[in-house]
């Protein structure tokens, strides 16, 4: 007779002859199933369906992946398991943990399920991580909520869980999260959903924003983690590379125009052409700009300070489309924000339009700030959710106190029709829209104050590949159009060659190459060796083999 004992992770392992021992995460388990789940929002013009009938399982140690397109309900799923979805947006269906169905609990109930026995990781780390608190704190306050150890003890095992998802140094556990990269803070919000042991962890989009290297790194530790922790994932992307890699099956979500606005415009298959070469004066130039980063505190060495630029030089023609390329933590934002004027270099020289705009007194800069328009990487963190659509496209408008609130009204609505909004969703609330919309309606804000120049940081590497094609068709049509002057930030050379007329690529703070047209189609793969290491080509050819 065979004896078979339950423990609550591990593998299975045999104590003797015919005992055995079988781990709670075992595929035989039902962990999370879904069914029916519908998600509808109630808006000024009605109720608005955003998933409807989504039926799934997950079962104990499974890694499922839930793929679709942008707008087509993969994150109001996620909020809805758990039963966080905004004000106005209603659930149906059932949702059943551990047999309990999660949309009838009360919200005391709920508290005690998540974060101990199901988590979620968010999509937007900057948004899910307090500015004010230190990133260790804020794992051990998690396990502090929902355990009995003393305050000393939950610092101790937020130390552990960071350095698992290899952040050990002291140094990361007393950062805030700007101190941080962008994949270092998506390191901590996995050890913040980690740092109870929860049976189920909810990732939506984890690798978000990261370029081939760092999305590489994330995905192998997830793998990792599944089965150190015997965790169940239910893993969100749009990019079906990601669920490919990691998920035991995928389920693919319908995508539907209903979601969106019916409006696209596509990248055209000769997109350089048909423009007027753009003109050889530079709109704006940047010679020896320098920025370092110096600690703050008391007790912090000189040694500690971090020099993003070095020395950087750099002209855009006016009319043109230039893309700068590089990796993750390479200068790139540094540089853009510095452009911007959103950040004070130390030295050195912006020239724009013949004036050197760091020589000139705030009362004087504060004209040219309005020509000089920023277009983040999150476009979630740059809007304000208690704002409409329409709001939040005239609020420069309102700041620059500039026409009358009519005026501002019909220039938003104008420039939701020319970003490929539909104008009827102007009284929209900004959370009821998908990431695609969201970036649109950031680029309809950059565009009212009419800019000579606009710099995309990193605003498509969030996208899925179709919503990607029509933001960059998009870009296209500005400039054909309006003659706007464009900067593309990104860490994916193969999608800005699509559109650019010239590539520089940067790498440890400083532009190291700079190709035009012509040579850009022939450089893609070798500019990808010089992102992806030798170590992230040895976990993709071990990913393919899986």
């Amino acid at each position: 007779m065979e004896i078979l004992i339950l423990l609550d992770s591990g593998a299975l392992a045999a104590l003797a002859d015919g005992v055995y021992l079988l781990p709670v995460c075992s595929p035989s388990r039902t962990l999370l199933e879904v069914r029916d789940l519908s998600v509808s929002y109630a808006t000024r013009g009605g109720t608005r369906v955003i998933l409807e009938a989504l039926n799934c399982e997950v079962h104990s140690g499974e890694v499922v992946g839930l793929q679709g397109r942008s707008g087509c309900g993969k994150t109001s799923a996620a909020l809805a398991i758990l039963g966080l979805l905004p004000y106005g947006a209603i659930a149906r269906g059932e949702v059943l943990f551990r047999g309990n169905d999660l949309l009838k609990l009360k919200e005391s109930e709920l508290r005690k399920i998540r974060g101990r026995e199901a988590s979620i990781i968010y999509q937007e780390p900057a948004l899910a991580l307090s500015p004010v608190m230190r990133v260790g704190d804020q794992i051990a306050k998690v396990l502090r909520a929902h355990s009995a150890l003393d305050w000393q003890g939950c610092q101790q095992q937020a130390r552990q869980v960071l350095n698992q998802v290899k952040l050990g140094a002291d140094r990361h556990y007393r950062a805030y999260p700007h101190e941080l990269s962008g994949g270092e803070c998506h390191r901590v919000v996995l050890a913040q959903a980690l740092i109870c042991r929860p049976a189920l962890v909810i990732a939506d989009e984890p690798t978000t924003g990261l370029d081939v290297s760092l999305k590489n790194e994330i995905l192998d530790l997830i793998a990792i983690l599944r089965r150190e922790t015997g965790a169940a994932f239910l893993v969100i992307s749009h990019d079906r590379a990601v669920t490919d890699r990691l998920a035991d099956r995928t389920i693919s979500l319908p995508f539907s125009n209903g979601n969106e606005t019916g409006m696209s415009i596509s990248v055209p298959a000769a997109a350089k052409q048909g423009f007027s070469p753009p003109q050889a004066t530079p709109l704006i130039a940047v010679r020896n700009l320098s920025k370092c980063y110096q600690p703050r505190g008391l007790f912090q060495t000189r040694s500690a300070s971090k020099q993003a630029l070095h020395s950087v030089n750099l002209s855009i023609p006016r009319g043109s489309l230039t893309a700068l390329v590089g990796p993750s933590a390479s200068g790139k934002s540094t540089l853009a924000r510095c452009m911007a004027l959103l950040e004070e270099a130390d030295a050195g020289e912006i020239v724009f339009e013949d004036k050197n705009l760091l020589c000139l007194p705030l009362q004087q800069l504060r004209a040219f700030r309005p020509r000089l328009q920023y277009v983040s990487q999150d476009p979630a963190a740059a809007l304000n959710p208690r704002m409409s659509a329409a709001e939040v496209i005239a609020e420069p408008l309102v700041i620059q106190n500039r026409s009358s609130r009519s005026d501002r009204r019909r220039r938003a609505e104008l420039l939701m029709e020319q970003t490929g909004l539909d104008p009827s969703f102007a009284d929209r609330s900004c959370h009821e829209f998908s990431g695609g919309q969201k970036q649109r309606l950031v680029i309809a804000r950059a565009l009212v104050l009419e800019p000579s120049l606009l710099i995309f940081d990193e605003s498509l590497s969030g996208l899925d590949p179709q919503t990607q094609e029509e933001i960059l068709g998009l870009l296209l049509s500005l400039r054909r159009k309006l003659g706007i002057t464009q900067l593309l930030i990104s860490h994916d050379m193969e999608l800005v060659s699509k559109v650019a007329e010239r590539v520089l690529i940067m790498r440890a703070g400083n532009i190291v190459e700079e190709h035009e047209a012509a040579e850009i189609c022939n450089m893609n793969a070798r500019a990808t060796e010089h992102f992806v290491d030798a170590q992230t080509r040895q976990s993709l050819a071990l990913s393919e083999v899986k």
